[in-house]
């Protein structure tokens, strides 16, 4: 899977008022999570909340959820949909977005 291209489709969803989920991806709730946090660690985005199960025998902080009801995509995300702008023609095409990402 292509990350750049994950971290553009989640971008360009949430600025066009969507919110994705990491099950319209195909991906592990932890896998989310870590792209998430990264995104916001690059400063791509504000306002994520993960939530962990607390560390015991069971859980060894497993991501508990991840929310993005506060989410705001920043100027330097805003900038990254413009730097690869070139992908929104065929991003907008598509029907299945796993397939896109392996392109």
């Amino acid at each position: 899977m292509n990350n750049d291209k994950l971290i553009y489709s989640i971008l360009f969803e949430l600025t066009n008022g969507r919110v994705p989920n990491h099950t319209d991806y195909k991906l592990e709730l932890f896998i989310w999570a870590e792209t998430l946090e990264r995104m916001g660690n690059y400063g791509y985005v504000r306002g994520v909340t993960i939530s962990y199960f607390e560390e015991d025998e069971w859980y060894d902080e497993t991501v508990h959820s991840v929310v993005l009801d506060s989410v705001q995509v920043t100027n330097v995300g805003l900038a990254f949909l413009k730097e690869n702008s070139s992908w929104m023609q065929t991003y907008k095409e598509i029907a299945n977005v796993n397939e896109w990402l392996e392109i």
